[in-house]
């Protein structure tokens, strides 16, 4: 088959091959597929046919052609099975050898053709090799009947991995075990020696040969994530060593690092940077999703603000996915790649998180204050639920944020509220006063134990909100003097004479808020429950308005 001596070129050249769907025509009775061949990134004549198999053959075929120099059958020309598309070329026998090895893998092609990458199927072979009992477990699912979203964490060993979502049971485990792969990958008893660059199919079965992963070099820079099939010999072949030496240049100095970064991704824009690090909007090659991924120097900050998210799964927080290890900043980015050659010793944080709309709560707060919008108390208060939703169930994993700000609060893709930004979170074991540390947060709107005490709880949350409700809802001026003269008004309590009288039901609550002794302050519990009330409260209200309006 075309396709399978296509997949021995590659192995021998080392060079990714992958085929794209170019299109497909006609009617649903007499459909015509249209597929091509990419090896090493570039693109081979198109194969045609009328399914993704016949299509595939062709366009392995038409490569091959091109790649031993037989031109293309002209038209009318009866096209030939077999020796026809038999590459001229003999191979070399060494690696030969190799080809011989992979033939005694038992492949089949779907009819379909193209498959996905199974990676459940991936994970249980690894775990069968490295006798690890992996195990499936259903966190959560939400949703009607007709949308339900599904939750699973992949555990191996006692150890657990990140969620996965999906629609169905099975998509969210294949996303859960994909997670799980690229995590597995970044743990000191990682075996890349056993792996021989085989992707799955969706149901289970071998579906078509990549480029093989015979070496720890290899193994990092594939795009393609491998299940564990092993050699009779576990150790590298002469074949592989001399496959190894003539792609490495002979040299035995010579290593191949490649960055997972843009190995597994392709970077499309900065989101953000700071003193912190750079925020990247990036594809994942595999799965064809888009996510943020943070790049930071790795430091206790850092690590605080994984651990912390890894622990998280709410649909107010912003989600988080995995994080791994590199020896330098991403090459793209001058000012982190200048960073790491001043500090050779240096690591980087890539933490892979979801991806949201690139305007904060801040941004929206101030697009508010310049123009009269009816909507802003309904908006405001749909916004302040999913805050203290969020912060809610922070305090219940026993956490507290400590930098709640307008600045660290976004919006997701489908426009709900997302809490991020856990770099300054902390622990808030049995519901004691624990020894902290003093001054952290951001001034205008850390509460009053946090300048001048060491002992505090969870509380020091409730009191910025109070300041961002404020916020939500009454516009300030746009000066920054004159803006920060009335929050540190309202930190004391002193709000605007006609706030309280154009929100008098909001103004209680966020004076409550606002108390400066903790005790005195609603749990967010509580203060989520008020919101409800209110919210009960307003929807009537408005109701009856529109009701009356209809009779005049």
């Amino acid at each position: 088959m075309d396709v399978a001596k296509l997949n021995e070129y590659a192995q021998k050249a080392r060079l990714e091959l992958k085929y794209e769907v170019v299109g497909c025509v006609g009617p649903d009775h007499m459909k015509t597929f249209t597929i091509r061949a990419v090896l090493g990134g570039k693109a081979y004549p198109d194969g045609v046919g009328k399914n993704k198999k016949e299509a595939k053959q062709n366009a392995a075929k038409n490569a091959l052609r091109v790649l031993f120099g037989k031109p293309d059958d002209s038209p009318g020309e009866e096209k030939q099975s077999g020796a026809s598309s038999q590459p001229e070329e003999e191979l070399d026998p060494k690696v030969s050898d190799i080809c011989d090895k992979i033939r005694s893998v038992s492949v089949r092609t779907k009819d379909e053709g193209l498959t996905k990458t199974n990676f459940i199927g991936i994970v249980n072979s690894y775990c069968q090799k490295k006798d690890k009992h992996p195990d499936y477990i259903l966190v959560e699912k939400y949703g009607p009947p007709h949308n339900l979203q599904f939750f699973y964490k992949l555990r191996i060993d006692n150890k657990d991995y990140p969620m996965g979502e999906g629609k169905t049971a099975k998509e969210a485990k294949q996303n859960a075990a994909s997670f799980a792969w690229s995590a597995l990958q970044e743990q000191t008893d990682w075996d890349s020696k056993v792996s021989v660059g085989l992707t799955v199919s969706e149901d289970g079965e071998p579906s078509m040969l990549s480029v093989p992963s015979a070496t720890p070099e290899s193994h990092e820079s594939s795009t393609q994530s491998t299940p564990v099939i092993t050699f009779k010999d576990s150790t590298p072949s002469k074949a592989q060593d001399a496959v190894k030496d003539k792609n490495m240049g002979n040299g035995p100095k010579e290593t191949s690092t490649q960055s997972r970064f843009t190995s597994d991704f392709d970077p499309m824009e900065c989101l953000g940077r700071g003193a912190f690090g750079r925020v990247y909007k990036a594809r994942h090659k595999l799965l064809d999703k888009l996510y943020a991924v943070k790049i930071v120097c790795c430091e206790e900050k850092s690590l605080r603000e994984v651990g912390t998210l890894s622990d998280l799964h709410h649909c107010n927080i912003i989600r988080y996915y995995t994080f791994w290890m590199e020896d330098s900043g991403y090459k793209g980015d001058n000012d982190i790649s200048h960073q790491s050659t001043e500090n050779s010793s240096a690591k980087y944080l890539y933490i892979q998180m979801e991806l949201c709309d690139t305007k904060t709560l801040r941004g929206w707060i101030d697009e508010k204050n310049t123009l009269q919008d009816s909507k802003r108390r309904e908006e405001s208060l749909r916004i302040a639920q999913q805050i203290v939703s969020g912060v809610e169930y922070i305090h219940s994993m026993k956490h507290i944020h400590r930098d709640l700000k307008p600045e660290n609060i976004l919006f997701g893709l489908n426009g709900e509220i997302k809490i991020g930004d856990f770099g300054l979170v902390t622990r808030d074991d049995d519901g004691s006063l624990m020894d902290r540390t003093e001054n952290k947060g951001t001034p205008i709107y850390r509460a009053p134990e946090q300048w001048r005490e060491r002992n505090y709880d969870r509380k020091v949350d409730i009191f910025p909100l109070g300041l961002i409700y404020f916020e939500l809802l009454w516009k300030l001026p746009t000066g920054q003097e004159t803006r920060n003269t009335v929050l540190f008004d309202a930190r004391n309590q002193k709000l605007p004479d006609d706030f309280s009288l154009t929100f008098p039901e909001e103004n209680q609550l966020i004076k409550l808020m606002l108390h400066v002794k903790p005790e005195d302050r609603p749990e967010a519990s509580k203060l989520s429950a008020e919101l409800e009330k209110w919210a009960n409260t307003f929807n009537s209200q408005n109701v009856s308005e529109e009701s009356y309006s209809s009779l005049l």
